[in-house]
């Protein structure tokens, strides 16, 4: 059993050497192939991961006019909780969203330094029983007096949720036509480094190889194809991407980007098994197809 997977080894590394330039273009193929698709694999994960924050936070923010009073303030959120579809009315001053604003930003961001004096309205945030209620809901805040603006999330979320469908549709789209690429290319690869062993294949067979015997070679060199592209598309992505997403923290710090390490394991393992899933499959189509042929 290790004599036999020795030997497979030893004929894999020596093809990888007799056809050197079209395995490193098979490499190279697969690696870019990876890279797209983690790419997309990874927006489409931070696009829902910012649906699902936006999701949790399904309020309407009702802005005041900046001169009403404590007392009419307290009169207004009263009617507000009135309303048909309203759970909970809080009101927030202008000066407790300030303090919690340079409270959440603090240590990103200077805001004193920035912003000269508190530009912050007042605000209502009104919670509804339902995302359905919001637009209703909201059309009536908007008619109350002392009301400046209103704003809530629901057209952002609707929008975002639009964007990670066409992605998903796009994207899969995309990576089905590389990943059809990238396989003939592999096939293609393979199938030289059989034709130039045709010789060596045919003695083998007459001294009683079988067909398994024969493939497992190729299989092998296969699959090291794909493992050496998807651990170079997991080091491309990975500098990328933690580059990437450093930078818009600090440029967007309340933007909920995808920094859980697990989940981004998740992405990397998966694109390191499809590496070598194409390779291995590249193989097995072009050695079998070689062997029926001499059949």
């Amino acid at each position: 059993m290790f004599s036999n997977l020795e030997f497979f080894l030893v004929e894999a590394l020596r093809s990888f050497r007799r056809g050197a330039l079209m395995t490193v273009v098979a490499i190279g193929t697969i690696t870019v192939a990876l890279v797209i698709f983690g790419f997309f694999l990874l927006l489409v994960v931070n696009l829902s991961n910012i649906v699902g924050t936006f999701s949790s936070k399904m309020d309407i923010a009702a802005y005041v006019e900046s001169d009403i009073s404590l007392a009419n303030a307290g009169v207004l959120q009263l009617k507000l909780s009135k309303i048909p579809g309203v759970l909970k009315v809080d009101f927030i001053s202008k000066t407790e969203a300030w303090r919690n604003l340079k409270q959440e930003f603090g240590t990103s961001l200077n805001l004193g330094e920035i912003i000269v004096g508190n530009p912050l309205p007042h605000t209502f945030n009104i919670t509804v029983r339902t995302p359905e209620l919001l637009s209703s809901v909201a059309k009536q805040v908007a008619g109350f007096q002392n009301i400046d603006e209103v704003r809530y999330s629901g057209k952002l979320i609707d929008q975002i949720q639009s964007l990670v469908s066409a992605v998903r549709i796009g994207g899969a789209a995309l990576v089905i036509l590389i990943s059809f690429a990238t396989l003939l290319i592999v096939v293609n690869t393979i199938r030289l480094t059989v034709l130039a062993r045709e010789t060596d294949i045919s003695i083998m067979k007459l001294v009683g190889a079988t067909n398994t015997f024969v493939k497992w070679p190729f299989i092998i060199e296969g699959i090291l194809i794909g493992v050496i592209g998807g651990f170079l598309s997991f080091v491309i992505l990975k500098l990328s991407y933690d580059t990437i997403i450093s930078r818009i923290s600090a440029a967007l710090p309340f933007l909920p980007v995808v920094t859980n390490q697990t989940l981004l394991t998740g992405v990397y393992i998966v694109m390191i098994l499809g590496g070598t899933a194409l390779g291995m499959l590249g193989a097995y189509i072009s050695v079998t197809r070689i062997l029926k042929a001499e059949v």
